[in-house]
């Protein structure tokens, strides 16, 4: 089997008998060796580039972070501020590509040493070896410095969210407060404010997996209530009493709590979302708990 060294064909018989792809033939021996062959240079300038390429998407992803800071500053620390900015932002491109490069030019310069005599640029390529591992190591600390700190802002914004969700509803409670001078005997009957936009009907849809627990004043009770208790003893009627537990229509409901469930889709759990009359309570009651169940949405009937 002979192979065309124009065409690449393959071919039975000589080259002397000529390629039946392209036509050629050979026209005499092969030439031989040169007695001096120059060094090749592409592996040396090869790993350079790529040292030198990441150092300056490094140095150019600083430099617009430190731009666009608050406040320019020339210190040590707002350049390292800068440094972390940067590397948290090519976290998915310089750093993946700085260890391939890394890996590509540990390859090139183990073939180069294995045949000295055939490559040159040597120190340059070492230079650009070492600075390529120099940018993937800088990238990896930079980004890991900067994680717990950016686990804690994530968590501030999970809470903010929670809190931003029982601040709704509160805000939906008191215009039904507004509108009607009771709290809603359920979360069902926020239905009834006027919803131009949607947003009522949006927080149900978030809340109604929680529970919510409306409270009256027994002293706020209307007096023809009161009347109806006979000579009963004033004391007696201070205190909180659950709405459910009071059968008379037209009561005034003063008092409520939400809960609902924390991350874990569970109710009775320690991560709950709770508030008490607009005001948020962080942890857990001191009372004991029921075992915790999915917090799935109960249908009520119509």
């Amino acid at each position: 089997m002979t192979v065309c060294p124009c065409c690449g064909a393959k071919f039975e018989g000589e080259l002397s008998d000529g390629c039946g792809a392209c036509g050629a033939r050979a026209v005499g021996p092969p030439l031989a060796r040169p007695e001096r062959e120059l060094p090749a240079y592409g592996h040396a300038l090869a790993i350079s580039a790529a040292g030198a390429l990441l150092l300056l998407a490094f140095a150019a992803a600083t430099v617009a972070a430190f731009l666009r800071g608050e406040t320019f500053t020339l210190g040590a620390g707002a350049l390292v501020r800068a440094a972390e900015t940067a590397a948290w932002s090519l976290k998915w491109s310089a750093l993946p590509a700085s260890f391939a490069l890394t890996l590509v030019c540990v390859r090139l310069y183990s073939r180069m040493r294995r045949e000295r005599t055939r490559f040159v640029g040597h120190g340059c390529a070492r230079a650009g070896l070492a600075l390529t591992a120099a940018v993937a190591v800088s990238l990896s600390a930079l980004i890991g410095v900067t994680v717990p700190e950016r686990l804690r802002m994530r968590e501030l914004g999970r809470r903010a969210a929670e809190n931003a969700l029982l601040y709704d509803t509160d805000l939906a409670l008191m215009r039904y407060r507004q509108r009607f001078g009771t709290y809603p005997a359920t979360l069902e009957d926020l239905r009834r404010l006027e919803d131009p936009d949607g947003s009522v009907a949006r927080l149900l849809a978030r809340i109604e997996a929680g529970e919510y627990k409306p409270e009256t004043d027994v002293a706020s009770l209307s007096s023809a209530r009161a009347k109806s208790r006979g000579r009963r003893r004033v004391s007696e009627l201070r205190g909180v009493a659950s709405a459910p537990d009071l059968p008379d229509a037209g009561i005034t409901l003063t008092n409520y709590e939400v809960v609902l469930p924390g991350r874990d889709g569970l109710l009775g759990t320690d991560d709950d979302l709770r508030i008490k009359d607009g005001v948020i309570e962080e942890g857990s009651p001191a009372v004991a708990k029921a075992k915790a169940t999915p917090a799935v949405p109960v249908k009520r009937p119509n």
